[in-house]
C-alpha cells in the first residue's frame, strides 16, 4: 500500500510531532540520540537484511554508551508511552531491533573483563561475537561457546540460544549466562541470576528478546583449547536421489556415533554440491580424527563412487573461528559503522533426536531442490547442524529446569535452516514461496516441528511463532512480561 504525497506529509508531520516529548526527555538525561531526517540517522537504520529496507523506519536513535543511558530510555519510553526496541549486533532476520517507535542502539556497551580466580566474564551486550572471542582469549586464552559469524551481537545471542560447533561440547550461549543485567518496567534494573529474580534470569536464557533490556552477561568462560581438529569433504551429488541417501547416512552416523567433542554441519548448495564441515575440539592429532570419521567417509564414498575433495587441518581457537566464519573475526565497533548485509528469507526446522527425519522427507527435499528452479537471480543454502548426539550438552538440562532456562529444544537432534539468498533483481515475494516449498516437500513429519528462534520467522504470527519458538514455555514467559514490563515498554513482533 502507497500512501498519497500530502497523506504522507502528515502522517510524517504527526510522528515528527510525538517524537517532541521523548526527544525531550532524552536530552533531560544527556543521551545521545538522533532522528529522523538526520544525516546520523539512515545508517543506525540499515538492517542487516535488506528485504526490510526501505521500511517505516523508527523515529528516535537513541546511542547507549552506558547502562544508565538505558535506564533513561527505558524510562524516557515509559513515561512517554513509547515502544522501545533494542539494536545490539543487528543481525534479526526479520530486523526486529529496529520495529519500534524508539531504538536503543547499544553497540557501544561493549567491555569485556574476566575474573583470574573463577574465570567469570562480565562483558557489555553490544558487544559483536567475532570481537568477544578475540577478547576473551587475550584474557588469559579463554573463550565461550557461540556461534560463527562475527557481526552478530552477544544481546540476542544470549537471550535467544547461541549455537556454535563447539555447542555440543559446551552447550549453547545462554548455558555459559551466570547472570544478566536487565533494565525492565519504567527504568528498574537487576542483575538476574539463579538466586536473584530467579523466573526472570530462567526467561531471559531463552526468550529475552522483547522482555527488559539486558545490558551486560556474566558469562562462565572455558580454557579455549590449544589445538583442535578442522576438517571438511566435499561433493557434487549428480542425483536427488544420491543426496537424500548421503544425508540420511550424515544423520544417523551424527546422532549415533559423534562424540561430544564433535560439532559439525552440512550444507546443500545449488548445482548439488554438499559440504560436510566440522571440528573436533581438544586434539591436534588428525590420524584419530580421519579413524573416528572412517565409517561415515566410507560410506559417503559408497554413494559418491569415488573420493570427496577433502581438507584436515589443526588449528588453534581462534583460527578456528575465523575458518569458520570465512572472514576476520574484529569487526568495527562505531554505532552504524557495520556495514555487512544479505537479502534473504530463511525458515527453521528443529528435529528431535529421537525422531530423525526419515529418508522419505529427505528424498523430497531434494528432489524439490534438484527438480524446482528458484527465482531468478536467488541462490540457496540447506544448513544440517548437528544439536544431539551421545553427550551433547545442549540435551542434558531438562527443558523448562531451572538450568535450562527458557530455551526448549533440549531434546534437539537437528536443526535445519533452508535460507534463499537474493544476488540480483531486488527482494520479491516469490521467494518466500520457494522457501516455504523446501518445508512443505518434506511433509507432514515437518511441517509441525518446532523453530528455532534466533533464526526469527517474519512470516509467522505471533501465536505461532511463541508456540514453535518456546513451546510449553510460553504462558510462563508472557507471566514474566507482565511482571517485569506491564506496561509493554519493550517491544518484539514475535515476542510478549
Amino acid at each position: 500500500m502507497h500512501l498519497p504525497l500530502h497523506l504522507l506529509s502528515l502522517v510524517l508531520a504527526a510522528t515528527t510531532a510525538a517524537a517532541t516529548p521523548l526527544t525531550d526527555c532524552l536530552t533531560s538525561f544527556s543521551v545521545s540520540h538522533t532522528t529522523r531526517g538526520s544525516s546520523a540517522f539512515t545508517p543506525l537504520v540499515s538492517p542487516f537484511n535488506l528485504r526490510f529496507s526501505p521500511r517505516p523506519a523508527p523515529l528516535v536513535v537513541a546511542l547507549a554508551a552506558t547502562h544508565h543511558d538505558v535506564q533513561a530510555c527505558v524510562k524516557c519510553a515509559s513515561q512517554t508511552s513509547t515502544k522501545l526496541s533494542v539494536k545490539a549486533g543487528g543481525h534479526s532476520y526479520g530486523a526486529y531491533g529496529l520495529s519500534a517507535a524508539l531504538v536503543v542502539n547499544i553497540e557501544a556497551l561493549s567491555s569485556v573483563s574476566v575474573s583470574a580466580s573463577t574465570g567469570i566474564a562480565t562483558v557489555g551486550a553490544g558487544i559483536r561475537l567475532g570481537n568477544l572471542a578475540n577478547a576473551l582469549y587475550a584474557a588469559g586464552g579463554r573463550a565461550v561457546p557461540h556461534g560463527t559469524c562475527p557481526g552478530v551481537g552477544l544481546g540476542g545471542h544470549a537471550t535467544l540460544g547461541g549455537f556454535g560447533l563447539a555447542s555440543r561440547l559446551w552447550g549453547l550461549t545462554v548455558d555459559a549466562v551466570v547472570a544478566v543485567r536487565v533494565v525492565y518496567g519504567a527504568g528498574a534494573s537487576v542483575w538476574a541470576s539463579a538466586t536473584s529474580h530467579p523466573e526472570l534470569f530462567w526467561a531471559m536464557r531463552g526468550a529475552g528478546a522483547g522482555l527488559g533490556v539486558a545490558t551486560a552477561f556474566q558469562l562462565q568462560t572455558r580454557a579455549a583449547p590449544a589445538q583442535s581438529v578442522s576438517w571438511m569433504y566435499s561433493y557434487t551429488f549428480a542425483s536427488a536421489a544420491a543426496a537424500a541417501a548421503a544425508l540420511d547416512a550424515i544423520q544417523a552416523w551424527g546422532l549415533r556415533s559423534a562424540p561430544a567433542a564433535t560439532g559439525f554441519g552440512v550444507l546443500l548448495f545449488p548445482g548439488g554440491t554438499m559440504n560436510l564441515r566440522g571440528v573436533y575440539y581438544g586434539s591436534g592429532d588428525t590420524a584419530m580424527v580421519r579413524r573416528l570419521l572412517a565409517p561415515l567417509v566410507a560410506t559417503l564414498r559408497a554413494i559418491y563412487g569415488r573420493d570427496a575433495a577433502e581438507t584436515v587441518k589443526v588449528v588453534g581457537w581462534l583460527e578456528g573461528l575465523a575458518d569458520l566464519a570465512g572472514s576476520p573475526l574484529a569487526t568495527q565497533t562505531r554505532p552504524g559503522a557495520y556495514n555487512e548485509h544479505g537479502t534473504f528469507y530463511a525458515k527453521s526446522l528443529v528435529t528431535a533426536e529421537a525422531r530423525p527425519l526419515s529418508l522419505a522427507a529427505l528424498q523430497r527435499l531434494t528432489a524439490y531442490l534438484y527438480g524446482t528452479a528458484a527465482p531468478g537471480g536467488v541462490s540457496y543454502m540447506v544448513i544440517f547442524n548437528l544439536y544431539g548426539g551421545p553427550g551433547s550438552r545442549i540435551n542434558e538440562p531438562a527443558a523448562g529446569s531451572a538450568a535450562a532456562g527458557a530455551y526448549a529444544h533440549r531434546d534437539g537432534g537437528y536443526v535445519v535452516q533452508c535460507y534463499a539468498d537474493v544476488l540480483s533483481g531486488g527482494w520479491r515475494d516469490a521467494v518466500v514461496g520457494y522457501v516455504n516449498g523446501m518445508v512443505g516437500s518434506m511433509g507432514a513429519e515437518a511441517s509441525a516441528l518446532p523453530a528455532y528462534a534466533p533464526y526469527a520467522d517474519p512470516q509467522l504470527a505471533r501465536e505461532e511463532a511463541q508456540r514453535r519458538y518456546w513451546g510449553d514455555g510460553v504462558a510462563r514467559i508472557a507471566a514474566v512480561k507482565r511482571q517485569y514490563d506491564p506496561k509493554g515498554v519493550v517491544y518484539n513482533p514475535q515476542g510478549f
